[in-house]
């Protein structure tokens, strides 16, 4: 059976691979968030400078009023979602060194201070998942939304005004 100590240990070590695990899946979801933006500026753009939106030469055909409206709800809610993934959000990813080389009085007479690094270290772990998980149903959200907005563009297109 371990020690103490060495659990602590083990613990601490643990805790620091969480903690840059997380520190890799908020960079991840916030480089995925980004290339969903740029593709979705890059959709709207091709719609619009190739005529889509407004469609009329020789043929008198319009992209259909719905369509875009639809696309431009649809946008909007993309953005909000990218957003949502984006925006700075207070994580921790680790303990303060100046906590650690110069405790609180408080801490110093309580329990080691490797047992409340590595418990505080938990804390955040746990802190931060809330704000993840939030961040990659935003990212799912925003990823169905591009199809929506490419099914969008498409079946108004079969079905444009004369």
């Amino acid at each position: 059976m371990p020690s103490d100590d060495e659990r602590l240990k083990l613990g601490y070590e643990m805790a620091k691979i969480l903690l840059a695990a997380q520190d890799r899946t908020v960079a991840n979801l916030r480089t995925r968030a980004s290339g969903i933006l740029a593709t979705t500026a890059l959709v709207v753009t091709f719609s619009t400078a190739t005529g889509l939106l407004r469609f009329d030469v020789n043929k008198n055909l319009l992209f259909p009023h719905w369509g875009t409206l639809a696309l431009l709800v649809i946008f909007v809610a993309q953005g909000v979602s990218v957003m949502v993934v984006l925006w700075p959000v207070s994580f921790s990813f680790g303990h303060s060194v100046r906590g650690v080389i110069d405790p609180p009085p408080e801490l110093k007479a309580g329990a080691p201070l490797t047992y409340q690094l590595v418990s505080s270290m938990v804390d955040d772990i746990q802190a931060n998942s809330v704000h993840i998980r939030r961040m990659a149903r935003s990212l799912q959200v925003a990823i169905a939304l591009l199809l929506v907005e490419v099914a969008t563009i498409l079946i108004a297109l079969g079905t444009l005004e004369r």
